[in-house]
């Protein structure tokens, strides 16, 4: 395997095409965050985004893209705003992970949203994690049947909640995709919010973020576009969401709602509205990201598996990781479990604080 490292802004066309055609050849490589656009535009607010384009007989057959750290590590290219990571490969091709890690000159690659499916990498699997998606491949109507037949009362229960806003603040009306600045200046304001009420380290905080979502927002092709909704009831916006759409496939990447509005449901209600309008957006599946909270837990059709780990060629650094994955699962098995959660949260919070700032 030839190995040869670019900086993702030096991507040639002929290099988005091979990249382009490896990727819509493998349905596990469907989400837009596989799409060379994406890198590309992380790229135009970041030094740091790179390409290693695997080559065999002089032939294109991979791509690993990746933010080089200032320790030579890999980390996943948006850093916390990564919901989907891969080795995007040419069905057949062997290929070994550390091999990839050696040719990169890198110490290690660190991953916690990897695709299951990527048999090469399961031995350095140390967390396996749901990540919901909403089936609409046959339109909404054959959706909603699956829900009820599963047992599911969420729709109708939307419904009743649809009612209740549209008698008490006005008639509901969604847009699917807005070009209005002030929906997008509102659901970065409500999200930071959000963060803060939840004494999460806000990732709006700083530049590159939120420029990183305003290019996304405004790129608009088949292949790659942001796409911006909002719910309003009456003349008042009531929820927004900005995603990420590849073709048939919707990532919902940031919903968000007035909070002072939480007992209507608008966040639930901007989903369905979503998948209302799937098939006439020409949208198939709408992923939810990593994580089973309850909203994601009621709106899902299915799963896909998704890892956390690390291929990491520092003996050393390698013993401490594992160790210290040991100890964070015995802490959560333990009768300590709550007083564990105090330094962990406090480690967390570190590592997201730290991967914004690289």
């Amino acid at each position: 395997m030839e190995i040869t490292v670019i900086a993702a802004k030096e991507l040639t066309s002929e290099l988005v095409s091979q990249w382009s055609q490896i990727q819509r050849a493998d349905p596990n490589l469907a989400s837009p965050y596989f799409r060379p656009e994406f890198s590309q535009t992380v790229a135009t607010v970041r030094n740091d985004v790179e390409v290693a384009v695997m080559r065999r007989d002089g032939e294109a057959v991979g791509f690993f893209p990746y933010q080089r750290s200032r320790w030579n590590v890999a980390m996943p290219v948006g850093g916390r705003f990564s919901d989907y990571q891969a080795v995007i490969l040419r069905k057949g091709v062997e290929w070994e992970p550390e091999e990839l890690v050696r040719g990169c000159g890198l110490r290690a690659w660190h991953f916690d949203h990897l695709i299951a499916s990527l048999k090469q990498c399961t031995r350095y699997h140390v967390v396996l994690d749901d990540s919901p998606y909403m089936d609409l491949s046959d339109g909404f109507q054959s959706y909603e049947a699956s829900q009820v037949k599963a047992g599911s009362k969420l729709i109708r229960r939307v419904a009743r909640k649809a009612c209740k806003i549209e008698r008490e603040l006005g008639p509901l009306r969604f847009v699917p995709h807005t070009t209005e600045r002030t929906v997008f200046e509102k659901l970065i304001e409500w999200k930071s919010d959000q963060y803060r009420a939840t004494e999460t380290i806000d990732p709006f905080s700083h530049r590159w973020t939120v420029e990183l979502l305003e290019r996304i927002r405004l790129r608009q092709d088949e292949s790659f576009a942001g796409m911006l909704s909002a719910l309003y009831a009456g003349d008042r916006l009531v929820a927004a969401h900005l995603g990420m759409r590849s073709y048939g496939v919707l990532h919902g990447w940031f919903p968000t709602y007035e909070r002072e509005l939480s007992r209507y449901s608008p966040g639930l209600i901007q989903f369905i509205e979503l998948a209302k309008a799937a098939e006439s957006l020409g949208v198939r599946l709408i992923d939810l990201g990593k994580g089973l909270s309850r909203y994601k837990r009621e709106l899902m059709s299915g799963t896909f598996k998704v890892a956390e780990g690390s291929v990491d060629l520092r003996p050393v650094t390698r013993l401490l990781r594992s160790g210290f994955r040991n100890a964070c699962d015995w802490g959560r098995s333990s009768p300590l479990r709550g007083p564990a959660r105090i330094p962990a949260r406090v480690l967390r919070h570190f590592s997201e604080w730290l991967a914004l700032r690289q």
